[in-house]
């Protein structure tokens, strides 16, 4: 099917840049919010763990909630394609 641009800006822009902006906002001009980020620092590290592994569990499901295209070759595939990335990359990192 066909993507509508501007949809997906609207929702990058949505999900993505306006956190972002509000952040920096926050951070820049907020000194009271800048303190209570300082103070409480291993929490919002834990929290954002925990938000990246719920967006990929959501997007796991939504896709097998929709189905997918993609035959049960094309998972291992991609699956032996992500570990040889994965592969290279801590080998160049380790050297």
């Amino acid at each position: 099917g066909s993507v509508d641009l501007g949809r997906v800006f609207f929702k990058l822009g949505l999900r993505v840049v306006l956190p972002i902006a509000v952040g920096q906002v926050l951070k820049n001009y907020v000194p009271a919010a800048k303190e209570f980020v300082k103070r409480y620092k291993k929490y919002f590290k834990k929290a954002q763990e925990w938000a990246l592994v719920f967006i990929v569990y959501t997007v796991f499901c939504k896709t097998f909630f929709k189905g997918s295209d993609a035959t049960v070759g094309d998972i291992f595939i991609m699956i032996a394609m992500q570990l040889v990335c994965l592969t290279t990359v801590m080998a160049t990192a380790w050297t």
